[in-house]
C-alpha cells in the first residue's frame, strides 16, 4: 500500500517488503512504463523471499549437518543477504516518502529500524560471531518482527481512515507480509536457547519466507504487470 495512503490508488509506488510503499511513481511521464527503480524495487523483493526461503531450509538440522562445514553457517549467509535487500528496499521506500508528510516519513522509517534489526539479527547468527552463545540475533529477530507487524498495523489504520477504495494486490501483498512477520517471530522464539526447537523455527522460517513470496508477486503485479 502506497505511503502516501490519503491517495492509495492514485499512486504508482514501490513497495516495501513489510507490505507498505514508498511514494516513487511507477509508469513514467517519458516511457509510458514503470522507472528502473521500481523494477528493482519489486523484482528485488522476490530474490529477497528465495534467500528467506533458502535461509529457513538450511535452519533445519537435517539440513546444515550433512552440509559442509555445518552449523548455521549457510542459514547466516542466506539470511544475510535476505535481510540486507530488505534493508536496502525500506531505505528507498524512506527516500521516496519524503514530500509525503511527517506520518509517512515515520512510518517508513518504521521499516527501516525492522530491517536493520534483522539484518544486525542474521550477522549474529553467523558462526563464532557471537562467541558467548547469547541469543542476540534472535532477540533482535523478535524485536524487528514486532516492529514490522505494528508499522504494518500503522498502514492499515492510515488506510482504514482515508477510506479509499484498494487494490485487491495491495491487499495481499499488506497482509502476506504481515504473516510472514508473525511466522519470522514464531522462528525466532522457536529458535531461542531454552526453548531449542530448531526444526520447528525452521519450518516457521520456510513459511515466512513463503509469504513474503507471495507478497513479492502481489507487488510485481500491482506495478510490474
Amino acid at each position: 500500500m502506497p505511503s502516501d495512503i490519503e491517495d492509495a490508488t492514485a499512486k504508482e509506488s514501490s513497495f516495501r517488503d513489510d507490505g507498505g510503499a514508498g511514494k516513487e511513481k511507477g509508469p513514467t511521464e517519458e516511457t509510458g512504463g514503470p522507472s528502473l527503480l521500481v523494477y528493482y524495487n519489486a523484482l528485488s523483493r522476490l530474490l529477497m523471499a528465495v534467500f528467506l526461503i533458502c535461509a529457513g531450509v538450511y535452519t533445519d538440522p537435517a539440513q546444515f549437518n550433512k552440509t559442509p562445514p555445518g552449523g548455521f553457517y549457510y542459514c547466516a549467509v542466506f539470511f544475510i543477504a535476505g535481510t540486507g535487500i530488505f534493508l536496502t528496499v525500506t531505505l528507498i521506500d524512506l527516500a521516496n516518502s519524503k514530500g509525503t508528510g511527517c506520518i509517512a516519513i515515520l512510518n517508513s522509517s518504521l521499516y527501516v529500524i525492522a530491517a536493520g534489526s534483522l539484518l544486525a539479527g542474521s550477522i549474529f547468527f553467523y558462526p563464532d560471531v557471537d562467541s558467548m552463545g547469547h541469543p542476540i540475533g534472535q532477540y533482535l529477530y523478535v524485536v524487528g518482527t514486532i516492529i514490522i507487524f505494528v508499522a504494518i498495523l500503522w498502514d492499515v489504520a492510515r488506510l482504514l481512515k482515508a477510506g479509499n477504495a484498494v487494490p485487491l494486490p495491495f491487499i495481499v501483498a499488506l497482509f502476506s507480509a504481515l504473516l510472514g512477520a508473525v511466522a519470522f517471530n514464531y522462528g525466532a522464539l522457536f529458535l531461542m536457547p531454552d526453548v531449542g526447537l530448531v526444526a520447528k523455527a525452521s519450518k516457521f522460517f520456510i513459511a515466512g519466507g513463503i509469504c513474503f513470496a507471495i507478497h513479492a508477486l502481489a507487488v510485481i503485479k500491482a506495478y510490474l504487470l
